[in-house]
């Protein structure tokens, strides 16, 4: 079966092309040979579930991994504390029946004694006791039950498992891995059910996760060379790598389908040379496809009238803003992947996002206004005159839009001509 690009689920490597993480597996593997309990939080379609999926091929001969995921549990398992109890055990079951029937059996066994979250910690010790490895839970989608009472007790239960343990008081999972958009570390819990309400955070035992989980132009390179050797097709894969990552800033989603739509609607079936106009063609495509990405984009834009108004001020209005990640909507912004540090200014985090929220926007204002008399020539005059300040670092920031390292290097001289701004 020849391999393909992938943007929809998993992605696995004797099926598609895939950019080589493996420096970013072994820094997470260290963190779980620490026995640390993390959370890889990421903008939707950053890669996690593939990640969790590589990680967990990473680690299996080593421990015994239970991967789970939330995403279609719905919201009976959550009806009830009983409910939960039996069931999340069951589920951690299901997780090691293929691979491990002695184990899977045993959670099973376990989940017919318990009816409450006390008995579930009892029964996790003596899952750990029974078990002749150390255990390792991934838990993806978990920003999906991250509002619900009874699953953030859930959590509670593990941390306090994890302090005892440290003790020496007890047996517990030797890591932990939770995957979502929002990093639930942060999240409270209600731990007296009075009106002196005390609230903690069930998962404040959680480390940083800091490992970048873009790509860069030279982990792109390494998909593009499979490909190329693959399909023996021929590639100038340091200069593609470099334009992909140019438009992407290497969102793991962006570039596959930007290689997707090249490999499946614009190449011919024999043709033999990847011609570096077709990254614009496909960027071209992109901005004006459905995709659940950009399905996301626009409906978080629509339904937050501060990081609507946000975005349209940095975009439309050309307004410098700091970047101070305690400001909220910055804070959204970065969570769901819009926004990025640069140089401690906010920058919408790539250039296919900045292209497609501006034509968002400019379609918006077409309904509304009369565009000829939306004077973007506003933005630059003062009361005394023209703002040359202003003016002067615009025009920085598009000659080096226009001029950029591509360009100085001498490739893509005609093609490097987007109308995006702001960078």
């Amino acid at each position: 079966m020849n391999r393909r690009f992938n943007t929809t689920g998993v992605c696995i490597p004797h099926l598609h092309y895939m950019v080589d993480i493996t420096n970013k597996l072994t820094k997470i593997k260290n963190m779980v040979y620490r026995g640390d309990y993390f959370v890889i939080n990421r903008p939707r379609q950053y890669g996690k579930t593939t990640t969790m999926y590589m990680l967990e091929q990473e680690l299996k001969d080593e421990y015994l991994v239970l991967s789970i995921s939330f995403e279609g549990l719905g919201d009976l398992i959550f009806e009830e504390e009983r409910t939960f109890s039996k069931t999340i055990l069951k589920i951690f079951g299901d997780s090691i029946q293929f691979n491990n029937e002695k184990y899977s059996a045993k959670l099973y066994e376990l989940s017919e004694e318990v009816n409450d979250l006390n008995a579930v910690s009892k029964a996790i010790t003596n899952f750990c006791r029974f078990v002749n490895k150390e255990i390792v839970l991934f838990i993806d989608e978990v920003d999906k039950s991250s509002n619900n009472q009874l699953f953030m007790s859930f959590l509670g239960m593990l941390r306090n498992k994890f302090l005892l343990r440290q003790q020496g008081k007890d047996k517990i999972f030797s890591s932990v891995i939770l995957a979502g958009v929002y990093d639930i570390k942060n999240l409270k819990l209600e731990i007296r059910q009075d009106d002196e309400k005390k609230y903690n955070s069930p998962w404040n035992i959680a480390v940083n996760f800091n490992v970048d989980m873009s790509f860069d132009s030279d982990e792109i390179a390494t998909m593009l060379k499979e490909y190329s050797q693959d399909r023996n097709i021929s590639i100038d894969i340091k200069a593609i790598s470099e334009y992909i990552y140019f438009y992407t800033n290497g969102y793991p989603f962006l570039v596959s389908r930007l290689c997707q739509i090249i490999d499946e609607d614009i190449m011919s079936d024999n043709q033999k040379l990847w011609e570096s106009e077709y990254i614009n063609r496909a960027v071209k495509e992109i901005l004006q496809e459905n995709n659940t990405l950009f399905d996301d984009l626009i409906k978080n834009v629509e339904n937050n009238i501060e990081l609507r108004e946000y975005i349209f001020d940095l975009i439309i209005n050309s307004r410098d803003k700091t970047f101070n990640i305690d400001n909220p909507i910055i804070n959204l912004g970065v969570v769901f992947g819009y926004f990025e540090n640069f140089n401690g200014r906010v920058r919408v985090a790539n250039r296919v996002f900045q292209e497609r929220l501006y034509n968002y926007f400019s379609s918006k204002l077409e309904n509304k206004t009369d565009m000829s008399t939306y004077n973007f020539k506003e933005n630059f005059i003062i009361e005394n005159g023209l703002d040359f300040e202003k003016i002067l670092l615009r025009f920085q920031q598009f000659i080096k839009e226009q001029y950029s390292s591509i360009d100085i290097n001498g490739i893509f001289k005609e093609n490097n001509k987007s109308n995006i701004l702001g960078y």
